[in-house]
C-alpha cells in the first residue's frame, strides 16, 4: 500500500507581483481543508493564497519557489462561447498591464486555433474572453522589434496591434511556409534577432526520420530536395518592415537537417540556440535531445544531422546496418553527411549538437531570464521547458550560459546525470550515456522538478511555453489534458516537497507490462477485445507509426502491442478523455490525429465509427486495479519456481533468501494445492532467477511459489 503524505506549509508573502487583484498579504491564508481535485487531477484550496497570491499546487520546485494555479481547466472557459481551451500553447504579457495573451491551436484540426485575452475577472480571478477564432495550428507568439505581436500559424505567419481591447492592423508577414500532406511539424516557432530584428523560423521535418512504412514513402527528404523542411529560415528585417499583402514569400537558410525546432532564442551575442526534438525510438534510453548553436554571423548553413545522425556522432540505423541497404529510404535518398564530424567547416558539413539533454524530454522553449524575482536562483540562466511525457520529461530547467549566450560545459571526465521519475518513490539518478560517445557536458538545475502524475495529488505536467511577467514571475502554459495556466513565484515558507524513501524498491515497469498482460490474458473478454483491435486498428492502420505501436521490453509477441500502450501512457482505463489511443482515432479535442494523412483514412466514416466503439468497449471494460495486483516480496529462504502451482510441477528456477521479486498480493489469486497456498509470481523471460532453457516463457510471466 502505497501513502503519501501531503504537507502544505505556508507563510506571507512579501513581493511585488502580477497577482490575483485585491488579493492583499492580510488576504493570503494558508491551505486549508477545502480542497479540491479539478478536471486537470490537480489537488489544492482554491481559496489559498499562499503562492504570491494564487494557490500553492503540490509540484516540487527549487527551494525559495512555489507553483500557483492562475487559470484551472475548470474554469478555463470564454464566457461568449462557452468553449474552454483545447490545446493551449504560448502566453505573452500586454505592456503596463496585468493582462496577457494565450494562444490555444486547438487541436490538430485545420482552423480551430483561437487567440485568447487573460486578465482578472469581477471577483479578482483570472479569465479568457475570446479575441480571434478560425485560426490555422497557432502556436508562435512573440512581441517583435516594431512593437508589433507576431502569431505563427501552420503556413503563414501574422502580425497585428491589440489596442483599446481591439486587434487591429493584422497582416501577413510570411506566407507559404513549405507543408505537405502527412506533415509531422506543422507548427511555425519564430524567433528575432535581437541585434537587428531579423527572424528566424522552424520549419519542422515531414516524418520523423524521411520515410513511413507500409503505405509509401516520403518523395523529398529537405536536405536533398530543397523542399524547406527541417531546416530555419531567416527572413532579413527589412523586409518584415512593409510586406506585400501576400507575405513575404522567399527566406534564407540558416541552418538544415533539424527536426523540430520547437526551443528557440537569439543571444545577444549573435548565436541562436535551438533545443532539437529528436526522433522517435521506442526505448526510453535513446535518442537524446540536442542544443544545437548556430552561428548567426559566420555566413554558411552547416547540416545537423536529421535524418542521418543523432546524439553527437551516432548514425542513424537506416544507414547504420549493411542489413537496411534495402529499405526503400535507400532508393530515395542518400546520405549525404559524415556523422563523425567534430566541427563543420564547409557549407553543408555535418555539425554537432552543443550539449546533449536526457532523452525524450522533448524541449518546446526558451529563453534567458532577466528578471528580478528570481536573479539570484537564476538571473541570467537559460530556462528551457520539458514536456515529455517519458519518465525524465514534464520539467523547468535552467542552464548557466556564457558571455555569448551558450551553456557553459564541462569536461567529460566527470559523469553528468539525469533525473528519472519513478511512481512511488524517489527519482533515479541516470548516467548520460549516448550511443555515439559524449562529446560535452552541461549541468542544468532542475527549477520545476517532480511534476510527474500522483493520482489524487496533480496530474502529469506538460509544460508548453513560459513568459516572464514584468514582476518577474514566470507564467507556464499547459497543455494535453491538463490545459492550465500556473505560475512560478517566490515564497519565503518552504517550497512543497514530496516525502519519499530512498531506499525503496519501485516496481520494474515491465512487471507493470507482465501483470497488464495476465489482466488481458486472464478475461476472455478483454483478450478478444485486444485481438480485434491489433487486428482491425492496429495492423490496419498503425505500422509505420511509433515504431509499429509495438515495445519489447517484454518480448516480441502477441502482447507487444499491449506493452506500448502500457508504458506509453496511451490507455486509461475507464476514461476514454485521457486515453490516447481512442482521442487520437476519434480526434477529440487536443490529441494529434491518428492515422496519419499519408495512411488510409477512417474518420467520419461508418467503419471509423465502428472502430471508435471497437476502441471505447474496450477501454471501457479495462480494471482499474491493475497496479494492485503485484507487490514487492523479499525471499526468506530458498524457493523453488514452479510453471504450475503444483510440487508436481517443473521447477523453473528457484529464488535465494534476500531476492525481491513481485507477486500478486490479491487474496483471490492464492492458490491451494498439495497441501500449500501459491501465490503468482511475475518474471520476465530473461529473469536472473530462472533456469536457462528449462521451461517455455509465459505470455504473462506468471510462476508460482509455494507459502
Amino acid at each position: 500500500m502505497r501513502v503519501i503524505l501531503l504537507v502544505v506549509v505556508f507563510s506571507l508573502i512579501q513581493c511585488t507581483s502580477v497577482k490575483n487583484p485585491g488579493t492583499d498579504s492580510a488576504k493570503r491564508s494558508a491551505a486549508s481543508t477545502k480542497m479540491i481535485l479539478d478536471k486537470s487531477g490537480y489537488a489544492y484550496d482554491p481559496t489559498d493564497r499562499s503562492c504570491d497570491g494564487f494557490p500553492r499546487l503540490m509540484v516540487e520546485t527549487m527551494p525559495g519557489t512555489c507553483l500557483g494555479m492562475v487559470l484551472p481547466r475548470d474554469r478555463a472557459l470564454d464566457p461568449a462561447t462557452n468553449k474552454g481551451f483545447v490545446k493551449p500553447r504560448t502566453i505573452l504579457q500586454l505592456a503596463n498591464s496585468n493582462q496577457f495573451l494565450v494562444v490555444d491551436m486547438g487541436g490538430w484540426g485545420p482552423k480551430n486555433g483561437r487567440l485568447f485575452l487573460l486578465k482578472p475577472g469581477a471577483t479578482g480571478n483570472y479569465q479568457i474572453t475570446l479575441l480571434k477564432a478560425g485560426l490555422d495550428n497557432p502556436h508562435g507568439l512573440r512581441l517583435g522589434p516594431d512593437g508589433f505581436f507576431y502569431i505563427g500559424e501552420k503556413n503563414q505567419i501574422s502580425k497585428f496591434q491589440y489596442i483599446n481591447g481591439k486587434l487591429v492592423n493584422w497582416r501577413i508577414v510570411f506566407a507559404n511556409l513549405a507543408r505537405k500532406e502527412g506533415y509531422m511539424h506543422p507548427l511555425s516557432q519564430f524567433v528575432f534577432d535581437p541585434r537587428n530584428g531579423d527572424m528566424y523560423i522552424n520549419s519542422g521535418s515531414p516524418s520523423d526520420h524521411c520515410i513511413v512504412e507500409g503505405t509509401g514513402e516520403y518523395k523529398y527528404c529537405s536536405e536533398d530536395q530543397a523542399e524547406g523542411n527541417g531546416a530555419v529560415y531567416r527572413v532579413p528585417a527589412e523586409k518584415l518592415k512593409n510586406p506585400p499583402p501576400e507575405g513575404v514569400g522567399n527566406f534564407e537558410y540558416a541552418a538544415i537537417g533539424l527536426r523540430n525546432s520547437m526551443a528557440m532564442v537569439v543571444s545577444s551575442a549573435g548565436f541562436l540556440v535551438q533545443g532539437e526534438n529528436g526522433r522517435d525510438f521506442p526505448e526510453l534510453e535513446e535518442p537524446y535531445e540536442e542544443i544545437n548553436v548556430i552561428d548567426l554571423d559566420k555566413g554558411r548553413t552547416p547540416h545537423y544531422g536529421w535524418p542521418y545522425c543523432y546524439n553527437f556522432h551516432a548514425t542513424s540505423p537506416e544507414w547504420e546496418f549493411p542489413e537496411n541497404a534495402k529499405l526503400p529510404i535507400h532508393k530515395q535518398f542518400r546520405k549525404p553527411v559524415d556523422c563523425s564530424l567534430r566541427n563543420a567547416t564547409g557549407m553543408g558539413q555535418y555539425q554537432p549538437p552543443y550539449i546533449l539533454m536526457p532523452p525524450h524530454v522533448a524541449p518546446l522553449h526558451m529563453d534567458y531570464y532577466r528578471g528580478s524575482m528570481f536573479s539570484d536562483l537564476f538571473g541570467g540562466k537559460l530556462l528551457v521547458t520539458w514536456h515529455g511525457y517519458q519518465p525524465m520529461g514534464q520539467r523547468l530547467v535552467a542552464y548557466s550560459v556564457d558571455e555569448k549566450g551558450l551553456p557553459v560545459t564541462e569536461p567529460t571526465t566527470t559523469k553528468a546525470f539525469y533525473q528519472f521519475n519513478q511512481p512511488g518513490a524517489c527519482p533515479i539518478a541516470k548516467a548520460f550515456q549516448p550511443r555515439g560517445g559524449m562529446e560535452r557536458q552541461a549541468s542544468y538545475q532542475e527549477v520545476i522538478s517532480k511534476w510527474n502524475e500522483v493520482k489524487g495529488v496533480r496530474p502529469k505536467g506538460a509544460p508548453v511555453a513560459f513568459t516572464e511577467a514584468s514582476d518577474g514571475s514566470i507564467w507556464i502554459v499547459e497543455d494535453r489534458e491538463n490545459r492550465t495556466i500556473v505560475r512560478l513565484a517566490r515564497t519565503n515558507s518552504a517550497n512543497y516537497r514530496e516525502p519519499c524513501d530512498r531506499s525503496a524498491v519501485v516496481f520494474d515497469p515491465q512487471v507493470q507490462m507482465l501483470a497488464w498482460r495476465s489482466a488481458i490474458k486472464d478475461s476472455p473478454e478483454l483478450n478478444q477485445g485486444y485481438q480485434n483491435i491489433q487486428k482491425q486498428v492496429i495492423q490496419n492502420y498503425c505500422l509505420g507509426c511509433h515504431g509499429n505501436m509495438q515495445a519489447d521490453d517484454v518480448a516480441k509477441d502477441r502482447f507487444s502491442n499491449l506493452d506500448f500502450l502500457i508504458k506509453n501512457g496511451w490507455i486509461a482505463p475507464q476514461d476514454l478523455e485521457r486515453s490516447k489511443m481512442y482521442g487520437a482515432i476519434a480526434r477529440l479535442e487536443g490529441y494529434t490525429p491518428m492515422p496519419p494523412l499519408d495512411k488510409p483514412q477512417f474518420f467520419g466514416t461508418a467503419e471509423g465509427e465502428r472502430l471508435n466503439a471497437l476502441v471505447s468497449k474496450w477501454i471501457g471494460a479495462l480494471p482499474k486495479d491493475v497496479d494492485a495486483s503485484y507487490a514487492k516480496f523479499v525471499a526468506k529462504d530458498k524457493r523453488n519456481i514452479r510453471i504450475q502451482p503444483s510440487t508436481k510441477a517443473k521447477a523453473c528456477g528457484q529464488l535465494n533468501p534476500g531476492d525481491i521479486v513481485f507477486v500478486d498480493p490479491r487474496p483471490g489469486k492464492v492458490i491451494s494445492a498439495d497441501g500449500y497456498s501459491w501465490r503468482r509470481v511475475y518474471l520476465v523471460p530473461a529473469h536472473s532467477r530462472l533456469f536457462r532453457d528449462t521451461c517455455p516463457a509465459p505470455e504473462d510471466g506468471v510462476y508460482y511459489l509455494a507459502q
